[in-house]
């Protein structure tokens, strides 16, 4: 047999050495592809695992989500939140090469990715743009809870609202008018007795010295003039309800009930210093009046007030403080009362302006008290003080019921009213009574009614800042949260990281080619919010 020369196996040798680094540079362009997506996934992973450690206080509390990411007041979020993401991001590098460490020769790391530099581009806290992502958070929280259902009831509360910053601004706007009318109201007085008479200052030969006004007419019309003066001094109630008016509204609208004296550092609360600000801007999809609304009724459901007789460590009229911004309990009671006395002063003031049966009493009363002037003008500006005084009479009898527990209609109609006109004189002690209309049960709006209503029409920028001062320091009072800052709560963060891929399937072909396999790099960015 013929011997023949190996010529094709070193051809096909040769072009082996080809096929196999071509094959194995697939192989690697392959792995890199993987690779990449491994990174990309490694970013998320840690990203998502950041987010997972969100504040369970926050969320039981007050159905917030977000991330503590700080210490305190000194140190910022992300000095705290980039080592829990680098952490996170390390132990998803290598998942399957951990494994393969616990089963040898069964698994392999194909990827062997490795993070080279982590970064957080930007981030978003709750506080940022004046709490806007809270308010976001908040109003969601209320659509998804039974609260939704209710938006009939809100929209007439919301009515209701505009209607009393109408009634209060006729109120007020006649009260300034009968303000500049009483300036002149006692010389005018005065001026007509020197008509009728002289005073004490007088020289005429019938002063007796005495202070007594000398009735310049004779006989029996001099004697009946001097009863209707005397008459009308004795049932003219200005100048008790001016009394009453400088005496301090919570003795008067409390009675015996106690009031906390609880107050807040000022210096420690979230609006009173500079806070820390998120340069991430997010989606604010949720405003308007009905999220208003909600956002309103989230306060409420979320706050104490003072009918809950709620005992905290940090104040007891939480919804108080929401409203009148105050720093102890006393003030925003206080402030409260003055609140709802003004609102019941426009409503009730409605109410007589426009009920024929009280025009007639207050008119009647006038000319008990004035018909002796015959002064016409006199009489009327008389009435319109008498009218005034009379919303607030009933106004504070109002407010005291509210207080003890009973219950106030909005709008007052004749068999609702408490005060007649002709108990003004005696209204200090008229307000007792309250306790027992209160006890005895009554109908329309309770106290927590009427701090809807006033919430409602409260700033919403105001109450935003202001709940976030007791979200901070309602949790400060609970163990191991001493530290805790609403401006270092974290709704949403960017990331970048900057990945490097080992060669190894690229090395071979490198080998066959004797140079050595470059790493590959690549970048991943990626975003996460609430």
């Amino acid at each position: 047999m013929r011997r023949q020369r190996a010529v094709i196996t070193v051809f096909f040798s040769l072009l082996s050495v080809v096929f196999l680094g071509a094959s194995f540079a697939v192989i690697e362009a392959v792995r890199v592809a993987g690779a990449r997506a491994a990174c990309a996934n490694a970013s998320s992973l840690g990203l998502w695992s950041v987010f997972s450690e969100y504040d369970n206080v926050l969320l039981e509390d007050y159905g917030l989500f977000a991330v503590g990411g700080g210490g305190g007041e000194e140190s910022g979020p992300e000095e705290c939140l980039r080592p829990k993401l680098e952490r996170y991001i390390r132990e998803n590098e290598n998942v399957t090469a951990d494994m393969s460490g616990k089963l040898p020769g069964i698994l392999m790391d194909p990827w062997k990715i490795s993070a080279t530099q982590l970064s957080i581009s930007r981030y978003a806290l709750l506080t940022d743009r004046s709490g806007e992502y809270y308010y976001q958070q908040a109003v969601e929280y209320m659509r998804k809870t039974a609260w939704a259902n209710a938006m009939g009831k809100l929209e007439a509360i919301y009515s209701d609202s505009q209607g009393i910053r109408q009634a209060e601004s006729e109120y007020e706007a006649e009260r300034k008018s009968s303000g500049e009318e009483m300036k002149t109201f006692g010389e005018d007085i005065q001026n007509a007795k020197k008509e009728l008479g002289t005073d004490t200052g007088g020289t005429s030969s019938g002063d007796t010295g005495s202070g007594s006004i000398v009735i310049l007419a004779e006989g029996e019309d001099a004697e009946k003039l001097k009863k209707a003066q005397e008459e009308g001094e004795k049932k003219n109630p200005l100048e008790k309800i001016r009394s009453l008016q400088k005496r301090d509204i919570l003795e008067l609208v409390l009675g015996k009930k106690k009031v906390s004296e609880k107050t807040l550092d000022r210096n420690s609360l979230y609006s009173k210093r500079r806070s820390k600000q998120g340069g991430l801007a997010l989606d604010a999809k949720r405003g308007g009046r009905a999220d208003d609304l909600l956002f309103c009724e989230y306060l409420l459901d979320h706050f104490r007030n003072c009918s809950d007789r709620f005992d905290s460590s940090v104040l007891s009229y939480q919804v108080e403080y929401l409203i009148a911004g105050k720093y102890s309990d006393q003030a925003n009671l206080k402030k409260i009362a003055k609140r709802l006395l003004f609102l019941r002063e426009g409503m009730n003031y409605a109410f007589l302006v426009t009920d024929p049966s009280c025009n007639a009493q207050i008119s009647a009363l006038a000319m008990t008290v004035l018909g002796w002037t015959g002064k016409p003008l006199l009489i009327e500006a008389f009435k319109h003080a008498l009218l005034l005084a009379w919303a607030y009479g009933e106004s504070l009898f109002d407010v005291r019921i509210l207080f003890q527990g009973g219950r106030v209609p909005l709008k007052k109609s004749e068999a609702s009213w408490n005060v007649p006109i002709d108990r003004l004189i005696d209204l200090e002690q008229d307000l007792k009574r309250a306790d027992n209309v209160a006890a005895g049960g009554t109908t329309g709006l309770n106290y927590e009614d009427f701090l809807r209503l006033l919430i409602n029409m409260t700033g919403k920028t105001k109450l935003k800042k202001r709940s976030l001062d007791l979200i901070e320091q309602n949790i400060r009072t609970q163990e191991g949260k001493a530290t805790f800052c609403v401006d270092d709560c974290v709704v949403g963060m960017t990331i970048r990281a900057d990945w490097e891929i080992p060669a190894i399937f690229g090395k071979v072909p490198a080998a066959l080619l004797g140079t050595s396999a470059p790493a590959f790099h690549t970048k991943t960015e990626g975003g996460f919010a609430y």
